[in-house]
């Protein structure tokens, strides 16, 4: 049949109804909500820490192991995410994982005894919170933009910054008003029979339309990315990322207490930090997409380990310690997005949700050595101040470590194009 019949076929192809930069927004709304979700869940125990550990007469110790296997869990399911995002559509992985959230926490909100609740947030919890974390949704992003992607990811991941200050404020009044095992049911009940379907009607991968293809099949394997130093380099600064976090999360109020600020001061300071995180979120994403992507994600890690720095200095200033966690919240949400920015970069789509998956399930296990190596430092020294100064070191380290990245691709895209080129007219043959 004559070619230019195709043509005209075509040429005649209805327009899709809805724009490609509505898709691609679209889909950054959609992958803020998983991302809210995340960073709201993280926060789920210790709002009704105290108020768990009495429902169930357990130690501060045991119902810590639940939280650290809530967290381990989430650590070790990240390659698994990745590699299932990687092989089906990310809408079904993230509803999937909402709703598993859902589920796992009506567990808990109905659990009497200790076991349940570890089968309930310890494992179904973390289960769900796994599949709605950054290593779903990267693929997707980056997959909807090219020029702006560092920007569209770092609006992704500053979102979940807002989904933090959105959830942690309404579950804590509402746990004041009908306590916190009905907040668990009712929560656990709306984002499984609401969230999950929301993210299997919005959350879609980007396919081949007139207006430009689609660079899923382009990239290296997951051999060849473990191989490069790039994937190690950029894991060290989640390993850091999650060391640093932690000590944050678990000691900060702690340590604001004993330098003579009052707990209201440090609660400033978290709001502080938490209202900064976006800032710097998207201020980092748009200088990325300027002038290179090393450079900014360099400068978020020396700011990490300055704002400890400062700490140590600020002592029971009350403004100096503002600054300090102004520093540390500029760099607080930034480091996810850029890093998985050049992710995408390096080494392409092909498989990058698992490539991502095993550097992402660093920080979470940073996070429990962070925990676990301020406490210890501080049982053995009497102060906060050794762990102070090593956050500050491996912050600066991490920021030289990064900015020497190299930044070339480990995937030749033209070479991988004609390879699919060559292969296409024999199949067409073979029908």
């Amino acid at each position: 049949m004559c070619p230019s019949l195709f043509r005209g076929v075509a040429m005649t192809e209805k327009k899709p109804l809805i724009s490609m930069t509505t898709m691609r927004w679209g889909i950054v709304v959609a992958a803020t909500l998983v991302l809210a979700v995340a960073a709201g869940g993280r926060f789920l125990i210790g709002i009704v820490f105290d108020q768990v550990r009495d429902s169930f007469q357990i130690t501060h110790g045991t119902l810590g192991l639940v939280v650290t296997l809530n967290v381990l869990v989430i650590a070790i399911t990240q390659p698994l995410v990745g590699w299932l995002v990687d092989k089906m559509p990310a809408r079904y992985v993230t509803g999937g994982g909402m709703a598993l959230v859902g589920i796992g926490l009506v567990l808990t909100g109905v659990s009497e005894t200790l076991f349940s609740l570890f089968f309930g947030y310890g494992l179904i919890v973390a289960l769900g919170l796994a599949a709605v974390s950054p290593v779903a949704v990267t693929p997707v992003v980056a997959g909807w933009f090219q020029k702006k992607r560092a920007t569209a990811l770092s609006i992704v991941n500053a979102g979940g910054s807002v989904g933090q200050l959105a959830i942690v404020p309404a579950l804590t009044v509402t746990v004041g008003t009908i306590g916190w095992q009905l907040s668990y049911i009712y929560l656990g009940i709306g984002l499984a029979v609401i969230g999950g379907p929301l993210l299997l009607l919005l959350l879609r991968e980007r396919e081949e339309t007139s207006e430009g293809p689609s660079d899923a099949g382009y990239g290296c394997n997951v051999y060849t990315a473990l191989k490069s130093s790039s994937f190690w380099m950029l894991g060290w600064g989640f390993l850091v990322c999650g060391i640093t976090m932690a000590w944050v999360m678990t000691f900060f109020v702690d340590y604001a207490l004993l330098t003579g600020l009052s707990r209201n001061n440090a609660a400033v300071g978290l709001s502080l930090m938490g209202g900064m995180s976006i800032i710097g979120a998207l201020m980092m994403g748009w200088w990325a997409d300027r002038s290179g992507k090393l450079l900014p994600l360099a400068v978020t890690y020396a700011l990490r380990g300055g704002g400890f720095v400062m700490l140590f200095v600020a002592g029971a200033s009350f403004p100096l310690m503002l600054i300090a966690m102004t520093m540390i919240g500029i760099s607080w949400t930034a480091t996810v997005p850029l890093t998985s920015a050049i992710s995408a970069d390096l080494y392409g789509r092909l498989r990058l949700g698992t490539i991502f998956g095993m550097m992402f399930a660093v920080m979470p296990l940073g996070s429990a050595i962070g925990s676990a190596a301020a406490g210890f430092l501080y049982d053995l020294t009497g102060s906060y101040d050794v762990s102070l100064w090593m956050n500050a070191a491996i912050g600066i380290a991490a920021g030289i470590v990064v900015y020497l990245v190299h930044s070339r691709p480990l995937f030749d895209r033209e070479a991988q194009q004609q390879q699919m080129n060559s292969q296409t007219p024999a199949a067409l043959h073979a029908d």
